[in-house]
């Protein structure tokens, strides 16, 4: 059976695995096996972290800018404005993956500049010692220089390096006692092997500084480093003895200036350094970013077709209501106006009866100016010239089409001359015997009453005969 205690303590456990209780809390909690929410069956234009307001600023401002004048035309614009708040959003998901991207590519390429850093520190201050046996030993090459080369090669390697020599310094000035690891250390730091002080001029200066500060130091130290030494090493001889190659400092406090000048000459340099890494760095940085600005995954894929898509259907949607106003403002069809009737040709006056013109062809009037009239309705087309007496008047062997309809332009004074005219010929030639009517011109009609002179082709017969129309003869 459950204690007090027990049943106190399941119910202070229920009360903190109750789930969220409030709205916000409920709200944020549905989302979380959401992944992108393209396929979403139920329509929510606005997430949680988004702002419904914003998107109806969107929308009513794309109303003010197209003013629609309808239902379909209002649908329209609303639609459009809801896709460019999706476009939006996919464009925000992807700066977020993106930064992401950049963001690890920046951290990883800092961790593995550290990491690096910390593996070649740990193989500079690293004793190897004697390989006692053939597989024994560390499974790499005792080499300070290379390591300390390869440590200012990165930013991490040169900044591992400067805090070791801010140790050294504060060992230096703090006045405390060294130990071989301590020396070790600061000949190592120097990319050198601390058995070479007796080859090296400056690190023989070194050995001698920890002599004059107190006796026996250096050599000492230099007697235990030769007691390691590898037997492999080139350099190794178990017959070589310690030897001064320089002058020793003049007493403790010269001795300590000199150590000291090389660990401060060797934090200057290093910060020098650092100054220029970090610039190569932070281009380095820059083409690590550029990289990662761009995923060529599934996931971004699907993203851009997204894009793609949404892209083609705003602008389709934007063409169709363009469409739909150059419609609606086109103008209605007319419709087909009925053809004018021609106006009737006005009649032709008739001309004035033969007595009357008789009576005035006595004496030749002077021509006048007049109006062109139309007698017998025919139309002539060019002025009659004037018949000389005693000339004859023959028809045309061939007919003759009949001129254009061209309205004369002859008065009634030439009319009245003409007609003078072929009264004298007929007084001279006489009438013809067969049907009582004159030759000439009156067998044209002109002593008709009409009064017209008519073409030539008609005093010719039907089967092309000549038939005389002068005088006798």
């Amino acid at each position: 059976m459950a204690t007090e205690a027990q049943i106190q303590a399941n119910r202070a456990n229920a009360k903190k695995s109750t789930g969220p209780r409030t709205d916000a809390g409920k709200a944020r909690s549905r989302l979380n096996a959401l992944k992108h929410g393209f396929r979403a069956r139920r329509v929510d234009p606005v997430l949680p972290q988004e702002d419904a307001g914003e998107l109806q600023a969107r929308i009513q401002e794309w109303l003010d800018d197209y003013k629609p004048t309808n239902a379909v035309e209002r649908d329209l614009v609303v639609r459009g404005a809801k896709i460019a708040w999706s476009l939006d959003r996919a464009e925000r998901h992807e700066t977020a993956l993106l930064s992401r991207r950049v963001r690890q590519a920046l951290l990883h390429s800092r961790a593995r500049g550290t990491a690096k850093a910390c593996g070649l520190g740990r193989k500079l201050l690293y004793l190897t010692g004697k390989r006692l046996l053939p597989g024994s030993g560390p499974d790499w090459a005792d080499d300070p220089a290379a390591f300390v080369a390869a440590l200012e090669e990165t930013p991490e390697g040169a900044r591992w390096l400067l805090d070791r020599w801010v140790e050294v310094r504060c060992l230096i000035i703090s006045d405390e006692l060294w130990t071989y690891q301590d020396q070790f250390k600061f000949v190592r730091l120097l990319g050198k092997q601390p058995f070479d002080a007796i080859d090296d001029a400056e690190l023989n200066e070194i050995f001698l500084a920890w002599e004059v500060i107190e006796e026996g130091w250096g050599v000492r130290f230099w007697k235990k480093v030769q007691e390691t030494t590898p037997y492999e090493d080139p350099a190794f001889s178990a017959w070589r003895l310690w030897r001064e190659l320089v002058t020793r400092p003049a007493d403790a406090d010269a001795a300590v200036a000199l150590l000291r000048g090389v660990a401060q000459r060797e934090i200057d340099r290093l910060e020098a350094l650092i100054v220029d890494l970090d610039v190569v760095e932070g281009e380095d940085a820059t083409e690590a970013a550029e990289q990662a600005s761009f995923s060529a995954g599934d996931g971004s894929e699907r993203l851009r077709r997204y894009q793609a898509v949404r892209g083609r259907e705003l602008i389709k949607t934007i063409e169709t209501l363009s469409k739909l106003r150059k419609e609606s403002a086109k103008p209605e069809p007319k419709s087909k106006a009925k053809p004018t009737p021609a106006p009737k040709p006005s009649p032709i006056p008739k001309p004035a009866p033969a007595a009357a013109a008789k009576k005035t062809t006595t004496t030749e009037p002077k021509p006048a100016a007049a109006e062109p009239v139309s007698v017998n309705r025919v139309m002539i087309a060019s002025p009659v010239p004037a018949i000389p007496e005693g000339s004859r008047i023959e028809a045309r062997r061939r007919p003759v089409a009949p001129a254009p309809m061209v309205e004369p332009e002859h008065t009634a004074a030439d009319f009245a001359a003409i007609r003078l005219r072929v009264v004298r010929e007929q007084q001279k030639t006489g009438p013809r015997e067969r049907g009582g009517r004159p030759s000439g011109l009156w067998d044209q009609g002109v002593g008709s009453d009409e009064a017209a002179v008519r073409p030539a082709a008609s005093a010719t017969s039907p089967g092309g005969s000549r038939r005389a129309t002068g005088s006798p003869g």
